[in-house]
């Protein structure tokens, strides 16, 4: 038998949009996993819990935080690469002394926690 009820899952934080140049989240990284529409990342910030897209220059640039340590995202604007393609273009900054992962370091399997099916409002921007 199919249930027909729509699940959401709660204690998951807000859902974070990059819009505006300037946006700011600032907090403790938690890591990459895979959202509805493509690769989403967490921040524990002082609000709670937040969930953005990692676009793809957001997600190489988080690809050498460890789990676990201080980040501050600045999204600055949308550019055009030198191929013409247009992307949005962030910032990311640790704290003082926090170690860098090497480059070629990616954990790409998410905790078991978010292995849960979930549902985030419009994760496409």
């Amino acid at each position: 038998m199919t249930s027909l009820k729509r699940w959401r899952q709660i204690g998951q934080g807000q859902f974070h949009k990059w819009e505006t140049p300037g946006d700011e989240l600032e907090g403790v990284w938690q890591g990459a996993h895979d959202g509805r529409y493509g690769p989403v990342g967490t921040l524990n910030t002082r609000e709670g819990l937040v969930t953005f897209p990692l676009h793809t220059a957001l997600l190489e640039r988080l690809k050498r935080v460890r789990e676990g340590g201080e980040v501050l995202i600045r999204y600055t604007g949308k550019q055009t690469s030198k191929a013409g393609r247009v992307f949005k273009s962030f910032e990311v900054f640790v704290a003082g002394d926090d170690p860098l992962l090497p480059s070629s370091v990616f954990r790409p399997d998410p905790p078991a926690e978010w292995e849960a099916p979930h549902e985030h409002a419009d994760e496409s921007s």
